[in-house]
């Protein structure tokens, strides 16, 4: 038997968002094409500027995790400038080149 159900009441609103052209998504899969072709000389070089572990940018390379939205930008601009790195020789001072 069905139990009868009182549908009275003020009507509710829902928003309608289109999720189809979310910003976020795209910017997130911009980043991860900048990190997939990413090889060791340039992840040990962004690392050592970022100042973050080699396997926070092999995360990153593979999609295990996602950084700030700061750094995510500098990562994408870094990439689009085509991969600048300086030469530092061991006899050198890292602090001296930045």
């Amino acid at each position: 038997m069905a139990v009868p159900i009182s549908r009275a009441g003020r009507p509710h609103y829902v928003a309608v968002v289109d999720f189809s052209n979310d910003a976020e998504i795209a910017f997130r899969e911009e980043f991860y094409r900048a990190c997939a072709d990413f090889h060791y000389r340039e992840i040990t070089a962004l690392s050592r500027a970022l100042g973050v572990c080699n396997t926070t940018i092999l995360n990153w390379k593979y999609k295990f995790s996602f950084p700030s939205w700061y750094v995510a930008y500098l990562v994408i601009d870094w990439v689009r400038r085509g991969k600048p790195m300086k030469r530092v020789h061991p006899w050198e001072s890292a602090a001296d080149i930045l």
